[in-house]
């Protein structure tokens, strides 16, 4: 997105949630006591998108509890441990049609999918369940860290004693799941509802949660750092955007068209495809559980903006609704061929040594990578290889001596790139 298309794209969230900010329907959560002291009045929205822009307005320093948004969460670190196909015989990867707390099952008495109560209880007993219940807990809460920032996650204890005491309903949903022989053998289902209690109550704000989307939206990469798959970010992707909104599910895939996860805390935090994530919160719930404020504000988005899944099949689209879905050289270099990051660089015009919040240019990521041929294309066309991250780190001399041998042959003798490539091995 360029500077004017991003300054604009501002400009309309702002003009949102003005228009939003006043809406008073709907009430918070009263299920869990220390939820119905929540401030009603709260309201924020956060930006993330996939080259680090920002964008927050509202209450986006305020600190809550992620609730059932730690969901996707725990079914990645129990995907990423086991597998689909083990998991897969826990948890279905169906819509329930159902109330997120409800009783019912698939016909194989398994949870219809990891983002109700019983499904997100089964993910917790898949995460590390061999180990100590603190080291457990620490798991999720590093994976947490690793997504959004050390000092950007929390954890309430005061909620987590308040929905442990009052959890007739999940403890019900456990001891079922357990008669019905579908936790994994030997599971303890105390500790098991003691750690998904934990991961909803996990404090962090709309800032961290949009990283977190954003995260999802770059195929389990973030600040260059790999957290999860691409091909598990897929899955729970798909999960999210069919089984995401409790019992508004259908009607925000047809209206919205995006991944998403609701909270009965009031965040909604949001996946747009090759563009990043948003995060929503406001505390006044709709009949679902939904954020009524979050959920007009996605309404009101998709008016201006071709976000839907679906928007690419629709060739009757008004004028005032621009795209943002344009790839950075980031994008290309990352996910295509050296010779379409060639052509992008050609016709964009983009800066080949800008960097990202950590000080990192594409040249640092391609070379972690190993992607010689669009190394070769960058340096071709003056990437800078001494560039510095804000660690302190460059090239290292060996791979500085290499990039300058390989560009004087290349130079010197027009070397074809099957030559070039065998110089690197």
């Amino acid at each position: 997105m360029k500077d004017e298309e991003w300054s604009n794209f501002c400009h309309t969230i702002d003009q949102i949630y003005q228009s939003t900010k006043f809406i008073d329907d709907g009430h918070v959560a009263d299920y869990i006591p220390q939820l119905k002291k929540a401030n009603p009045n709260l309201y924020s929205i956060s930006v993330y998108t996939l080259d680090g822009r920002e964008y927050h307005i509202g209450d986006s320093e305020y600190n809550f509890c992620i609730q059932s948004c730690s969901k996707p969460i725990s079914y990645l670190l129990a995907l990423e441990e086991h597998g689909l196909e083990y998991v897969s015989n826990h948890i279905g990867k169906e819509p329930s049609g159902c109330k997120f707390n409800s009783f019912r099952f698939n016909d194989e008495n398994k949870p219809f999918n990891p983002l109700i109560n019983a499904g997100a209880i089964m993910a917790c007993s898949l995460i590390k369940s061999k180990e100590r219940d603190d080291l457990r807990f620490d798991h999720i809460m590093n994976t947490w860290k690793q997504i959004v920032g050390e000092n950007n996650v929390e954890f309430d204890n005061t909620v987590y004693l308040s929905e442990k005491l009052t959890a007739y309903r999940n403890t019900a949903l456990a001891n079922i799941m357990m008669e019905n022989g579908i936790f994994p053998e030997d599971t303890d289902i105390e500790k098991t509802l003691q750690l998904y209690f934990q991961a909803c109550s996990i404090k962090m704000n709309t800032k961290a949660l949009a990283k977190c989307a954003a995260m999802l939206c770059n195929g389990g990469i973030i600040d260059s750092k790999k957290v999860f798959s691409s091909e598990i970010c897929k899955y729970i992707l798909c999960i999210m955007y069919q089984s995401g909104m409790y019992d508004y599910s259908g009607r925000w895939g047809f209206d919205i068209g995006l991944p998403a996860k609701s909270g009965v805390s009031g965040a909604i935090f949001t996946v747009i495809p090759n563009f990043g994530g948003i995060c929503t919160f406001s505390p006044r719930l709709d009949k679902n559980g939904n954020s009524v404020r979050g959920v007009r504000f996605f309404t009101e988005l998709v008016k201006y903006y071709k976000m839907h899944m679906f928007d690419q099949f629709s060739s009757n689209m008004e004028s005032k609704k621009i795209s943002i879905n344009n790839e950075t050289i980031y994008d290309i270099g990352t996910n295509k061929s050296y010779k379409e990051l060639e052509t992008h660089l050609l016709k964009s015009g983009e800066d080949i040594n800008k960097t990202d919040y950590d000080g990192r240019s594409l040249l640092h990521v391609l070379m972690d990578e190993k992607k010689y041929d669009s190394v070769f294309v960058l340096l071709k066309n003056n990437a800078n290889y001494k560039l510095k991250d804000r660690w302190g780190n460059s090239l290292d001399n060996k791979q500085c001596i290499k990039i300058k041998i390989v560009l004087l042959y290349y130079f010197k003798y027009k070397m074809t790139l099957k030559s070039y490539f065998s110089r690197w091995k």
